[in-house]
């Protein structure tokens, strides 16, 4: 197995996918965490604030790991995949990249157009564009909607990660350890 645990993806490329797995694991602790938390306690507003922050911070992140992915050459799978394991892997990076840009815009903008967002610390980022409740409800349950969604897409791929460790005995994994 040593052989196939050589070809690993790029430092950079490594170290942004687990920050970006932390990040979305914050913030999906946090959105989960409020709702143990009573409407309109400081506790839950707090709660909501990290959860804004960790959406931020995974945006943030999005550009340099794009940019970090897209300047270094993926290692080759050994054994290599069948073609359509292969396509269906790029299917699903996809819509992750897809993502980590879209989900973290949606709830962005969606509290810009309800009246601003709230920061830990008495800070506020002010409304874009007026407030605009209906809108806001809007992109918050696309928001809502695309956050599970997302559950089942991250989950198939932690499954074919270790589908590929287990089943095909290939180095897929390990290249990004």
């Amino acid at each position: 197995m040593t052989q196939l645990t050589s070809a690993r993806y790029s430092r950079g490329v490594r170290v942004f996918h687990w920050l970006t797995v932390l990040l979305i694991a914050g913030a999906y602790v946090t959105v989960n965490v409020r709702t143990l938390l009573e409407k309109g306690t400081p506790e839950r507003t707090l709660v909501m604030q990290s959860h804004f922050l960790f959406g931020l911070a995974v945006l943030l992140v999005a550009l340099p790991r794009i940019v970090s992915r897209l300047g270094s050459k993926a290692p080759p799978i050994q054994p290599p995949p069948p073609d359509w394991m292969h396509r269906a892997g790029h299917l699903t990076h996809g819509l992750l990249y897809a993502f980590i840009i879209v989900q973290p815009l949606l709830g962005l903008v969606a509290g810009l157009v309800e009246g601003g967002v709230g920061l830990p610390g008495g800070l506020r980022i002010p409304e874009l564009f007026g407030p605009d409740k209906a809108l806001s409800h809007d992109l918050k349950a696309i928001h809502v909607w695309l956050g599970t969604a997302f559950y089942y897409v991250i989950g198939l791929h932690i499954l074919a990660a270790l589908f590929h460790l287990w089943v095909r005995r290939d180095n897929t994994l390990q290249r990004m350890l």
